[in-house]
């Protein structure tokens, strides 16, 4: 989309942490959207692609795009090691050439996220919010996925409500965020390596839980999940996540230490206050 038609660019740049596992046949649709979405509301932008161990032509359909002009850099993973590598890889990555009124965005590769709700989100962590989630839940909606991974991520949304009591919050695992890159730094100061800790998609409520506990001010927006988009299969295996979110429940609540660092002398003024 032509520049030209911006009426005003905004201050702040926006980041993409894209992890991608043989997604060659959705990263057209996918970088295209982000393209036109970005020059449409006024962001530059850059994407960080982290080819997690694809067999297929994934590393090769991104190098092209960034051969085209699209301010791409691709990461590549010598082995699929899972989404909470690839977001640790790419955050690295991202923290290292950001700004502190920067945002940096995640979503999935498979084009299942509805990028029209981005602008809300934006605007949501402009306000003051550090951490911004879509939910499906509530006002959001999910369509075309299979009945029994409907089933199980109802359940498993409202036993994490219960647990983890994050006031406004209903969604937990879901890959498409808004985040303060100013918030992400002070987090990674504090955790150090073991901000994320998990490799399975569990690691999204990891991350959730580790930052609410740090007190940052966490929002979600509506969103409609639209599995009929995706080309080729979901990566998640519902067996394995559904081990390793039980797993991570009876370490939290058994072991809460290992997981959360307490209020400290290290964390900065400014998030303690929250707390």
């Amino acid at each position: 989309m032509n520049k030209s038609y911006q009426i005003k660019m905004n201050k702040e740049k926006v980041y993409f942490v894209i992890p991608a596992y043989n997604e060659e046949e959705n990263l057209d649709f996918l970088i295209t959207n982000i393209d036109k979405f970005m020059h449409f509301l006024g962001y530059d932008y850059h994407i960080f692609l982290v080819n997690d161990g694809s067999t297929d032509n994934t590393a090769t359909v991104a190098q092209n795009y960034k051969n085209d002009g699209i301010p791409l850099t691709l990461l590549n993973h010598k082995k699929n090691y899972g989404p909470g590598r690839a977001f640790k890889t790419g955050f690295e990555a991202a923290l290292n050439v950001t700004s502190d009124n920067d945002i940096i965005v995640t979503i999935e590769a498979d084009n299942t996220s509805d990028l029209c709700v981005l602008n809300r989100m934006l605007e949501q962590c402009k306000r003051g919010n550090d951490l911004v989630l879509a939910s499906v839940y509530g006002e959001g909606a999910v369509v075309g996925a299979p009945l029994h991974r409907k089933i199980f991520s109802r359940c498993c949304n409202i036993i994490l409500q219960i647990i983890f009591r994050i006031k406004g919050v209903n969604t937990f695992t879901s890959f498409f965020r808004v985040y303060r890159a100013s918030m992400l730094k002070e987090a990674m100061d504090i955790y150090k390596d073991k901000l994320i800790e998990e490799s399975g998609f569990i690691c999204m409520l990891e991350l959730l839980v580790k930052l609410h506990k740090l007190g940052y001010q966490i929002t979600q927006v509506p969103m409609l999940l639209d599995f009929r988009i995706r080309v080729g299969n979901s990566k998640m295996k519902s067996i394995r996540n559904i081990e390793d979110t039980l797993r991570f429940i009876w370490k939290y609540l058994t072991n809460h230490e290992e997981i959360i660092i307490e209020p400290s002398d290290k964390i900065p003024e400014r998030v303690e206050n929250k707390l």
